[in-house]
């Protein structure tokens, strides 16, 4: 048995187009047996303006949650295409053994993670919520397994992490319509530039 609540958009559709209906069965009624008296043709238009109001009321609403879900898929859009870039970056600096690349981009995969932890998933789609929750899963992975990493630790073993947790990542993207890509986010530019100055992770 399937439990599962309803979208806020697809809830709010459902009241108005209940509304809608229920007020067309008004003016009908209304049509066909017309008030007698001016009492009761204000008390008709009475709960026709009632009426209305709530309708306007739930288109209001219905917008706003649209634009709502809009906005969390883009917030977790981004946080994949983030996550693909840094687990990138993460694996060609265990390549070339570069532990300022790699100290820079670990601090930034902490950065992402934590943006990651702010995307609203009520407000996302079952796709998408599957896809921010399985990209937090492994963050939270990787920031454990590279916590104890030395400059002279091993290299090669997170490399390989790194490459075989990629296409899971960009498998992600491409389900949800976003495929990765070449280039990365250009958000966490200063990020690099000032956790470099820093030199450990």
């Amino acid at each position: 048995m399937n439990n599962a609540t309803p979208p806020p958009g697809k809830s709010m559709g459902r009241l108005a187009a209940a509304v809608l209906s229920g007020s067309l069965v008004l003016v009908l009624v209304i049509w066909f047996y017309r008030p007698a008296s001016s009492a009761e043709w204000a008390a008709w238009l009475q709960t026709l303006g009632v009426l209305a109001a709530i309708l306007w009321s739930v288109r209001l609403q219905l917008e706003n949650s649209r634009q709502g879900l809009r906005q969390a898929g883009q917030v977790a859009s981004i946080f994949a295409t983030n996550m693909h870039w840094v687990f990138r970056e993460l694996s060609d600096a265990c390549i070339k053994r570069s532990w300022a690349d790699y100290a820079v981009h670990r601090r930034i995969l902490e950065e992402i993670l934590a943006q990651g932890r702010e995307v609203t998933l009520q407000q996302l789609d079952g796709r998408s919520l599957a896809m921010v929750t399985s990209l937090r899963t492994i963050a939270v992975e990787a920031l454990e397994l590279t916590e104890g990493h030395t400059e002279a630790g091993k290299w090669a073993q997170l490399q390989v992490y790194f490459d075989r947790r990629l296409p899971s990542i960009a498998a992600w993207l491409t389900a949800t319509g976003n495929p990765p890509e070449s280039s990365g986010p250009t958000d966490y530019a200063g990020l690099r530039t000032s956790y470099g100055q820093l030199g450990g992770p």
